[in-house]
């Protein structure tokens, strides 16, 4: 009889397939992620380089336009060269599997964190679909990703925290572990060299603490501690203060020690980049990504009115701020999306009571496992064989190196024809730059995707060029005497150019094309 029962306890409840649903849908759409050339071979090069070099460069190296020793900060040194012994471990098929792990992982845990606030693994699914549809134009392969799961395990450790006076020992939950928030400094220390999305890792410790001491203040100053204990005491609240300042201490392990605050002040305040990427402007209501966060938002504010209880000064302060970050940058709707998504689910759970009886069966585990079969068959090493629409082939390469999954929009045929004709002060698509830094380095580039390092007006005169205006005065200004660009994106400068006679083709492809000046 105890053994039936102890079987029984692990078998997957009916509830929690609904969550599984979700997961393995979210896992499937990620693994078919196309792979743009903006944000990952010039990191993949950066990581070569520090591998072979054993040190961090400091230069720009790569781009003719600006001195090869132009200043600049390589702030992801650790998540580049994690890239790159990914690729030498296993080539770009590992490191697209990679990537999927830690999307993976990172939505585990805060579907974990949705299911401990609202004990309804229904609304769990609710809060994963809607934190990983609005996340979906976040997640290519770039050194982002391994901050994903360290910022979903940040905001579950501090959620448990804040949260063991109010669970009740009948959901399950396990005991309070203050000691597990000791994790974070030396997570830090791994944070703050992968991205430089760990000030936000900081953000989340100084709101929890902050919310934490409003809310036991507020408590104490009503009397409410006696009849309502849901605020942690003041030790466990000067606890919380500690490891973040130790959190905090963690962040100066790096090469540039407290230099890395300046570098991520400079990088939010860079002009180009604030400017002239459209990642950094406010999300429109446009795409499927950017309408999942609209509809977030409305059904955050229906939950939070009808809810029985007001959000506490931590979730409040939560919603507010990361809401705010999210409407500032479309980059920044993933941070969101992992945060308020499960303070969403709770304040559902309040307003409406979707939790079933946990039934358990071993039918259950069969259909965990199928769940998990087309999750499998999406992985780079198996996708090509799946018979998806040729719509979306179309977005791929396929059957070519450096298949599986690499967006057509990357240059592969017309750098080999670079190659074989090196030579030049190239103009080239922005895009381009970065699989040139990566597959031709000999060949410098006009610019690429490191906006920071370029002038303000060098990237305003990249954008007149390519829409064909002053090309000529422009181009004649830097010297150029060859160009690789992109039909899609810059079809108003081959259009002219294909009138003038100071220009011919020499190189054309389905996506791109090379110019040279005429004789």
């Amino acid at each position: 009889m105890r053994r039936a029962l102890i079987a029984n306890r692990w078998w997957p409840s009916v509830d929690a397939l609904w969550f599984a649903v979700i997961l393995a849908g979210l896992g499937f759409l990620v693994s078919l992620i196309p792979l743009p050339p903006n944000d990952f071979w010039w990191h993949l090069k950066i990581g070569e380089i520090i591998f072979t070099t054993r040190a961090i460069p400091t230069t720009n190296m790569f781009a003719w336009t600006l001195p090869p020793d132009a200043p600049f900060t390589y702030g992801a040194w650790l998540g580049e060269l994690l890239l790159y012994l990914v690729y030498r471990a296993g080539g770009l098929p590992l490191v697209t599997f990679a990537r999927n792990l830690l999307v993976l992982l990172a939505f585990w845990l805060v579907g974990r964190t949705a299911r401990e606030r609202c004990g309804s693994w229904q609304l769990t699914a609710l809060a994963l679909a809607l934190a990983g549809g609005m996340s979906l134009n976040n997640l290519i392969i770039r050194p982002q990703i391994w901050a994903f799961p360290l910022f979903a395990l940040y905001l579950w450790l501090l959620t448990r925290y804040a949260a063991c006076p109010v669970r009740s020992p009948a959901r399950g939950e396990a005991t309070c572990r203050p000691a597990s928030l000791l994790l974070l400094p030396p997570l830090m220390a791994f944070w703050v060299n992968v991205h430089g999305s760990f000030l936000l890792g900081l953000v989340l410790v100084g709101i929890f603490a902050v919310g934490e001491a409003l809310r036991t203040a507020w408590n104490q100053a009503h009397g409410a501690a006696e009849h309502r204990p849901d605020a942690l005491p003041w030790r466990r609240v000067g606890f919380l203060f500690g490891v973040g300042a130790l959190t905090a201490l963690a962040t100066l392990a790096n090469p540039r020690g407290v230099g890395i605050a300046a570098y991520v002040v400079n990088l939010l305040t860079d002009r180009p980049s604030q400017a002239l990427v459209v990642e950094w402007q406010s999300p429109t209501p446009s795409g499927a990504a950017n309408v999942v966060f609209y509809i977030s938002i409305l059904v955050l504010l229906l939950t939070v009115a009808w809810a029985r209880r007001r959000p506490t000064p931590t979730d409040a302060l939560l919603m507010v701020g990361f809401l705010w970050l999210a409407w500032s940058g479309m980059r920044y709707v993933v941070w969101y999306g992992m945060t308020v998504m499960p303070i969403l689910a709770e304040t559902a759970a309040q307003a409406i009571n979707l939790r079933l009886p946990a039934r358990r069966h071993p039918v259950n585990l069969i259909l965990l496992l199928l769940l998990a079969v087309p999750v499998l068959l999406a992985q780079p090493w198996w996708v090509e064989r799946l018979p998806l629409p040729e719509t979306y082939w179309k977005q791929v390469w396929r059957g070519v190196q450096p298949a599986p999954l690499v967006g057509r929009e990357t240059p592969v045929a017309a750098v080999e024809y670079l190659r074989a004709h090196p030579g030049g002060r190239l103009f080239n698509e922005m895009g381009y730059g970065s699989y040139l830094i990566w597959a031709l380095p000999q060949q410098k580039v006009f610019v690429d995707p490191r906006v920071e390092l370029y002038p303000y007006d060098q990237w305003l005169d990249y954008i007149r060029i390519g829409r064909g205006v002053r090309y000529n005065e422009l181009l004649e200004q830097y010297g150029v005497d060859r160009l690789m660009v992109d039909r899609e994106l810059q079809g108003e400068l081959i259009r002219a150019l294909e009138d003038d006679p100071r220009w011919e083709q020499e190189y054309a492809d389905e996506r791109t094309e090379i110019w040279r000046r005429a004789p």
